[in-house]
C-alpha cells in the first residue's frame, strides 16, 4: 500500500503502455492461432463443379516422377528393389553421401586418386530403372576435410574444386559415363547442424563452398550439358537464394527441401521464389528443384499409411499449375532396422519384405490425369482436386487430406456443359472401391455424390458412349 501511493499515475500509464506493446503481438498471435484452429475444426466442405467446356493448360505429369534416396546404407540400396522402382517410371533419382559412403577419393603421396567403382554400381542401377542420376555433391571426402570430418571445409579449397571437376568429367564426360542432363547439387542441407551448419559468413561459408565447386565445374572438359546449383537447404530461405543469385557464380538451377505438414505451403513457396527473383530477370526462368519433400523430416509411421498417399496427392494438386521443374519424393526405400514401419521409404527394406507402401500406388492415379486441364471450382478445406480431358474422357482427381485428424466427407460433383447422351461413369478409390455405372444426360449436367473416407484419393472418369 505504501509503495502504491509513492508511484505517480504517469509512471503507471507508461508502464501499462510498455506492457501492452510487449504483450500485444503475443495476444494477436494467440487470437490468430485460435481462429485458425476453429477454422480447421469447422472448415469448408467441398462442392465441386467441372466446366467441361473451359479448357486450360496442358497437365504435365513428369515433374513429380523424381525420387531421392537417402544414405542410410553405404551400398547400392536400390538394387534389391529395382523392379519396384522401374514401375514408378522415375525420370530422375537423387543420391547424397556420394563421397563419404562410396570411397571415391583417396590420396597417395599427397596426390588425389579416384575410384568410382562402388558409386558406379549405384549409378548403373539408377540408369537401369530408366532414370537419370542427380548427385548431391556431399560430403567432404575425409582425406581432404579438416580433421577428417566429412561435414567440415577442406584443408585446401583447390582439392574440393578438383573433386567436383573429376566427378562431372566421370559422369557427364563424353569419354566417361556419357550421361546427358545431369544435375549436380552443391551439398545437402548445409544449414543443418548434422551436415555441417554452414552459413553465409564466417569460416564455414556456403558461398565459398559453392564458389570452388563452380570453379571445378567450369574446369570440366569434354562433357555433355550438365547443371550446377543449390543451395539444397532444409527449406526455401530468401537470404540463401538471394545470396547465391548475387554471388555471380555459375547457377544453373535453384534447389531446396520442403517438409511441410500443410500442402498449401508448396504453392506459396512457388509464388515467393518467383517474386524474389523478379529483380534478377536472368534467373527467373532457371529450373527450380524441390530435391526432398514430405510432411515431416522425422521418421513417422504415417509414411507407411494412406496418410502419406493422400498428402502426396494433395501436394501435387497444389503444384499442378506452375509446378517446379522437379519434385523429389523422399525417399524410395527404407533403411534397415525399420520393422516398426516408421521409415520414410515408399518401399520397405528387403529385410522387411521389400513391399510397396500405399504412397507407391498414388503415382498411377496421378498419371491418369495427364491431358488438358479443365476448369474446376468448389474445393474445400479438406477435399481438393483438379480435372482434365484426354481421349474423349473427362477425369477428376479428388483428395481428402486432413493433416489434423480423420475427416470424412461426401462430396457433390457436378459436370456442366455436357452434350446430351449416355455416359459411362467410373469411380475408383486408391486401395478402395471401384464401381462403374451408366448415366444419361439430357440437360447438360450430371451430379454425383462421392463418399471420401479419411485420407483418401479418388479418380472419376466420365466417357460419352
Amino acid at each position: 500500500m505504501f509503495l502504491a501511493k509513492r508511484v505517480s499515475p504517469n509512471i503507471i500509464s507508461v508502464v501499462s503502455f510498455i506492457t501492452l506493446i510487449i504483450f500485444l503481438p503475443l495476444l494477436l498471435l494467440a487470437a490468430y492461432q485460435t481462429a485458425r484452429i476453429l477454422t480447421r475444426a469447422t472448415g469448408t466442405r467441398a462442392r465441386i463443379t467441372i466446366n467441361t467446356r473451359t479448357h486450360l493448360e496442358p497437365i504435365h505429369t513428369d515433374f513429380y516422377h523424381a525420387f531421392a534416396q537417402g544414405g542410410e546404407e553405404s551400398v547400392d540400396m536400390l538394387a534389391p528393389v529395382l523392379s519396384h522402382v522401374k514401375n514408378l517410371s522415375p525420370q530422375y533419382i537423387r543420391i547424397d553421401h556420394i563421397y563419404d559412403h562410396y570411397d571415391v577419393v583417396g590420396k597417395v603421396h599427397n596426390s588425389l586418386m579416384f575410384n568410382w567403382g562402388k558409386l558406379d554400381e549405384t549409378v548403373e542401377t539408377i540408369r537401369a530403372s530408366g532414370a537419370t542420376p542427380v548427385f548431391s555433391l556431399s560430403y567432404m571426402p575425409g582425406v581432404i576435410a579438416k580433421d577428417g570430418q566429412v561435414t567440415n571445409a577442406p584443408d585446401n579449397w583447390e582439392d574440393w574444386a578438383l573433386v567436383v571437376q573429376k566427378t562431372i568429367e566421370h559422369y557427364s564426360g563424353k569419354s566417361g559415363k556419357n550421361i546427358p542432363g545431369v544435375y549436380y547439387e552443391v551439398w545437402n542441407e548445409p544449414d543443418l547442424e548434422q551436415f555441417g551448419k554452414w552459413s553465409l559468413r564466417g569460416d564455414k561459408n556456403y558461398l565459398t563452398l559453392y564458389r570452388y565447386a563452380a570453379s571445378g565445374a567450369n574446369s570440366a572438359t569434354g562433357v555433355n550439358r550438365f547443371f550446377l546449383g543449390g543451395p539444397a537447404t532444409t527449406g526455401l530461405y530468401k537470404n540463401w537464394v538471394i545470396a547465391l543469385v548475387e554471388s555471380g557464380e555459375r547457377l544453373d538451377f535453384l534447389s531446396w527441401h520442403s517438409y511441410y505438414p500443410d500442402p498449401t505451403r508448396f504453392a506459396s513457396d512457388q509464388r515467393n521464389v518467383v517474386s524474389w527473383l523478379m529483380p534478377y530477370p536472368q534467373y527467373t526462368l532457371i529450373p527450380k528443384l524441390i530435391t526432398e519433400f514430405g510432411f515431416s523430416g522425422a521418421k513417422d509411421t504415417r509414411y507407411g499409411s494412406s496418410y502419406a498417399a493422400a498428402y502426396t496427392a494433395s501436394v501435387v494438386r497444389q503444384l499442378i499449375s506452375g509446378s517446379p521443374t522437379l519434385l523429389f519424393s523422399f525417399q524410395l526405400k527404407d533403411g534397415p532396422d525399420q520393422e516398426s514401419g516408421d521409415g520414410w521409404g515408399i518401399i520397405t527394406h528387403e529385410a522387411n519384405g521389400a513391399q510397396p507402401k500405399p504412397r507407391y500406388q498414388v503415382y498411377e492415379f496421378l498419371d491418369a490425369m495427364k491431358g488438358t486441364r479443365l476448369a474446376l471450382t468448389g474445393e474445400g478445406t479438406w477435399v481438393t482436386g483438379f480435372a482434365s480431358v484426354r481421349d474423349n474422357t473427362i477425369r477428376v482427381l479428388l483428395v481428402n487430406f486432413d493433416q489434423n485428424g480423420n475427416h470424412v466427407e461426401t462430396v457433390p460433383i457436378t459436370f456442366e456443359n455436357l452434350p446430351s447422351g449416355t455416359y459411362t461413369y467410373h469411380e475408383r478409390l486408391l486401395l478402395g472401391r471401384d464401381v462403374t455405372s451408366q448415366e444419361t444426360v439430357s440437360d447438360t449436367t450430371l451430379t454425383k455424390q462421392v463418399y471420401m473416407p479419411a485420407q483418401s484419393v479418388a479418380v472419376l472418369e466420365l466417357t460419352k458412349q
